[in-house]
């Protein structure tokens, strides 16, 4: 009923912004509860990471991701609670692409080389990056940034 009013009583815009703002309530309340989760991973060292795993979930990893079939759903956005140095490796697969760039994007990798242990290893996935990194190089401009 309340969409309905909404609906009728907004413009598109505002109503398309109010759904997007129900999202990242929806977003915050998982992370919220998934931070209390991670606190059984507190103190623990060579930490497998599988970030952003959706519905490909790896036996003996840490899985995350919004998903409700991940170990734990946090927002990648936000800081991970975890300790410093405590992983030993982190695979991320079509996941870094779907981060705002700069912002998100850089705050997330920064957040990888705090919790990755010295030696640790990173393994990044993403769909072709050939365009992107093209007009970063200022070979092509086509509003990518």
């Amino acid at each position: 009923m309340i969409k309905q009013i909404l609906r009728n009583h907004t413009t598109n815009g505002l109503y398309s912004s109010l759904g997007h703002v129900r999202r990242e309530l929806l977003t915050l309340f998982k992370h919220r509860k998934s931070i209390r989760q991670s606190r059984k991973l507190s103190g623990q060292k060579h930490l497998r990471l599988h970030v952003g795993c959706g519905s490909n979930i790896k036996k003996g990893w840490v899985n995350i991701d919004l998903s409700p079939q991940a170990d734990i759903t946090l927002d990648l956005r936000e800081p991970l609670p975890l300790l410093e140095s405590s992983c030993s490796f982190i695979y991320s697969e079509h996941f870094l692409e779907h981060l705002d760039y700069l912002g998100h994007a850089i705050s997330f990798l920064s957040e990888c080389y705090r919790v990755l242990e010295p030696g640790g290893l990173f393994s990044i996935g993403v769909p072709d990056t050939e365009w992107p990194i093209a007009e970063y190089a200022g070979q092509r401009s086509e509003g990518y940034f």
